[in-house]
């Protein structure tokens, strides 16, 4: 069956996650889901020196292969994040996930996991997560360095963001209802001039045109 995976970006405080594996892979999701400020605990036999670096997480010293200890960890979880060298444990891994209602990450196999960790970059506040789905990581990463290097000189692009986002504020404000702003929206963000000024960083022009423009929509002065 083709996966049906839909891309999502999930508030992750005080989150329970799960890691088993406490190799170099280990290392990288539990850091990562700890910036997050999840909870984290590492389930190990061995642990790679810089997750003792990570501050807040918890080591769970003991055998990925104990089931009783494994599905007490998972049903602790909201998510379990496999990160070991081998498939072997895999389906057991899920099964427990499954029984319990927990995501599950498969760091060692992209077709089977049910929850995927994108390559993911940011530029001024917009953020960018990119994923082959396991093709090659290495490809994906030089993609992602492409895309930022993009986005960092469309300064055009963020003058609009910027605009419209003091629009969308603006409006809330004035207690526009919210079908009406949506109308207002498309009505400002379709008209060429506008855009032109905005583009070119015209601040206080671009607002006089998005005064006049929704004035049409709405019928009143909303200044």
């Amino acid at each position: 069956m083709m996966p049906m995976r839909v891309p999502l970006l999930i508030e992750m405080n005080d989150k329970n996650v799960l890691v088993i594996g406490g190799g170099g892979e280990g290392v990288n999701r539990a850091r990562k889901f700890s910036q997050a400020k999840a909870k984290v605990k590492v389930l190990s036999l061995e642990f790679d020196p810089k997750l003792k670096e990570i501050k807040g997480i918890d080591l769970v010293h003991g055998d990925a292969r104990d089931d009783k200890l494994v599905e007490e960890l998972v049903s602790w979880s909201d998510l379990v994040v496999v990160a070991l060298s081998s498939t072997e444990l895999n389906n057991k891994i899920v099964e427990f996930a499954k029984k319990h209602g927990t995501l599950y990450n498969l760091a060692n196999d992209a077709d089977a996991t049910e929850v995927v960790v994108p390559f993911e970059g940011n530029v001024d506040g917009i953020r960018i997560a990119l994923t082959s789905e396991g093709k090659s990581g290495l490809v994906v990463r030089d993609m992602l360095k492409e895309v930022k290097g993009c986005l960092t000189t469309r300064r055009d692009l963020f003058n609009l963001l910027n605009i419209m986002h003091e629009i969308k504020l603006y409006l809330k404000k004035k207690g526009i209802p919210s079908l009406r702003r949506i109308e207002i929206y498309k009505k400002v963000y379709s008209d060429q001039y506008f855009q032109d000024l905005s583009s070119r960083g015209k601040t206080e022009e671009a607002w006089r045109r998005f005064l006049d423009l929704s004035r049409e929509v709405v019928g009143y002065d909303i200044s």
